[in-house]
C-alpha cells in the first residue's frame, strides 16, 4: 500500500501486513501463551519492588531444583508438593500442603539453618500482597494459611544476601 508521502513500495504495504498477520495466527495456533503470562511477568518484575533499588540489585535470584508431587495415591487423604529452590549462599526447601478449607500451608526450610526474615509474596502484581513470619534457628518457618496462585519467596536478614525465588503457581 502506498502512503502519501512515502515513495512507492514503502514497507509494510498490504501484501506483508496479511504475511504477518498468518505468521502471528499461526504462531498463536501452535505455541499459544500461557493465560496467565501477563500477571507472571508483572510478578516476575516486582522483584524490584524489595525495599529499595540497591538492595533488590544486590539480591540472589534462586532457581528450582525439584519441584514434585506425592501423597496422591488412593490411600493417601492429602496431597503434599514438595519445591526446592538453591542460590548460592542458600537452600530453601517448601513442602506445600492443602488443607480442608481449601487455602494451603507452607512449611519451609532454609540451609544453611539461620533465624531470617522469610516473606511470601502472594498474588499478581495488582494485588501483591506480602505475609512475613521468621525462619528459627534451625532455619524452620511456616505459613499457615496461603491462599493457591502465584507466589515468591524472599528471604532477608541481617548481614546476609537477600535471595529471591522464581514465582511458583501453587
Amino acid at each position: 500500500m502506498t502512503v502519501p508521502g512515502e515513495p512507492p513500495g514503502a514497507w509494510p504495504d498490504e501484501i506483508d501486513a496479511a504475511v504477518l498477520d498468518g505468521l502471528r495466527d499461526l504462531h498463536d495456533l501452535l505455541d499459544p501463551p500461557p493465560a496467565d503470562l501477563t500477571d507472571r511477568v508483572l510478578f516476575a518484575l516486582a522483584v524490584a519492588d524489595l525495599g529499595d533499588w540497591d538492595r533488590a540489585l544486590d539480591a540472589e535470584i534462586a532457581r528450582i531444583q525439584a519441584d514434585q508431587l506425592v501423597g496422591s495415591g488412593a490411600r493417601s487423604g492429602e496431597r503434599t508438593r514438595t519445591i526446592s529452590f538453591d542460590a548460592p549462599s542458600l537452600a530453601v526447601m517448601v513442602t506445600v500442603v492443602d488443607l480442608p478449607d481449601g487455602r494451603l500451608r507452607l512449611d519451609g526450610w532454609l540451609a544453611p539453618a539461620a533465624p531470617l526474615r522469610v516473606e511470601l509474596r502472594v498474588g499478581p502484581q495488582d494485588a501483591v500482597r506480602t505475609l512475613t513470619t521468621d525462619a528459627d534457628a534451625g532455619g524452620r518457618f511456616v505459613f499457615a494459611s496461603v491462599p493457591h496462585g502465584l507466589v515468591q519467596l524472599v528471604v532477608r536478614g541481617t548481614g546476609v544476601q537477600t535471595v529471591v525465588t522464581p514465582s511458583v503457581v501453587l
